[in-house]
Parts: structure tokens; sequence; C-alpha cells
């Protein structure tokens, strides 16, 4: 499989864990349960009778255990195939992806900045005065205010940044993409990685029913 499918594969295992762990922690999946019905104590002549609960989809708690086991198994197996694939690659992987998320991020950054614009608000009698009249009393007087926000950075240069940081962004996406598809990882996924959980756990059973 190539890097893309081993880390599908990857996600797939956590998928089946969550899904294992998460049924090894329901108790109606672990016992089994008899209900035991005395009728003949309420009314005589009546025969007691046991009833066994049936659990759908309840599997045998030593088999789920085990592929428990063995999901740990191939996720240790299948990490140390990627990381092998990784260090055959002409740059390292994990630093580009991490450093890609942070370009993304900043164009966006930008590109806000760039949308950005200086703005002027006149308020209509916002601001208070005090003044003396002729008789030397203090008075108040009502005035306008404009508010002028100017931006403080050059927008074209903000334009340019953007441009350069996103050219530079898509050619990294590019290259990951290209080695995900190209990069050769030596392991072999056990399980069906298009099917359900429960249908995995169902298959495995079957096949190790005995």
């Amino acid at each position: 499989m190539n890097l893309k499918e081993a880390f599908q594969a990857q996600n797939k295992l956590e998928e089946l864990f969550e899904f294992v762990s998460s049924y090894l922690d329901d108790e109606k999946n672990l016992v089994s349960v008899t209900e035991k019905h005395f009728r003949s104590k309420a009314v005589e002549g009546q025969q007691d009778e046991d009833i066994n609960i049936v659990v759908d989809n309840k599997f045998p708690p030593e088999k789920v255990i085990d592929f428990l086991i063995l999901l740990i198994s191939e996720r240790e197996e299948l990490a140390q195939a990627i990381q092998k694939a990784k260090k055959s690659m002409k740059f390292d992987l994990d630093s580009a992806v991490d450093v890609n998320k942070k370009r993304h991020m900043a164009a966006e950054t930008l590109r806000d900045l760039r949308q950005f614009k200086s703005s002027s608000l006149l308020e209509k009698n916002a601001g208070v005065g005090y003044v003396f009249n002729k008789d030397g009393n203090q008075t108040t007087y009502r005035y306008d205010i404009e508010r002028v926000k100017t931006i403080d950075y050059d927008r074209n240069n903000v334009r340019k940044l953007l441009k350069k940081l996103q050219k530079k962004a898509d050619k990294i996406s590019n290259d990951i993409d290209v080695a995900l598809i190209s990069t050769n990882v030596d392991y072999k996924f056990p399980f069906d990685l298009h099917a359900g959980s429960l249908e995995v756990i169902e298959d495995y059973i079957d096949k190790h029913n005995d």
C-alpha cells in the first residue's frame, strides 16, 4: 500500500480500537443473563421456567479481547512501517505538513487583512462641552464627533505576501499529495478498510470460531 492508504488504515485501526473498547466496557456484552420465573409459587400447578436473555450482536468476550490485542499489534506494525517509509522520502513529511498548515492559517489571516479598510463615522451630538454664559453660569453644549479609523499597514504589500504565501502552500500541498501516493509502505492491512466496525468483528469471529 502507499502512504496515503497507510494513514487511512491507521485511522481505521483507531476506529476499531475505540469500538471494541466501548464494546468491552458494556456489561451486557460480558455476561449471560438467565431469568428464573417462579410461577409455581404464585399459582399452584403452574410450571417454573428459565428464560435466557439474548443480546443482539453479542460475541464471545474472549474473542473480542483477542481482537483488541490484535489491533494493538497491528497498530504497532503499521506505525513502524510508516516510520520506515517516511525515512525513505526526500523530505521530512511531518515537518512539511505542520509548516504548511501554518502557511494556510497565515493565508487566512492575510485574506482578512486584505479586506480591511479605513473608515470614518460621524456621531451626531456625541460630544459634550462646557462654557460660561454671559451671566457667569456654566452651561453645556453638544457637538459632532467624527471617528476616523486608518489602517496602519500597506494593503498592497499584504496582497503581494498573500499571493506568494498561497503559491508556496499550494506547491507544498501538491508535493505532499504526490509523496503520499508514490511512497510505498511495507504493510498489508488484514481487514476490509471500507467495512463497518461491526462487520470487521463479525468476520474476525467467524474466521476464529474454533
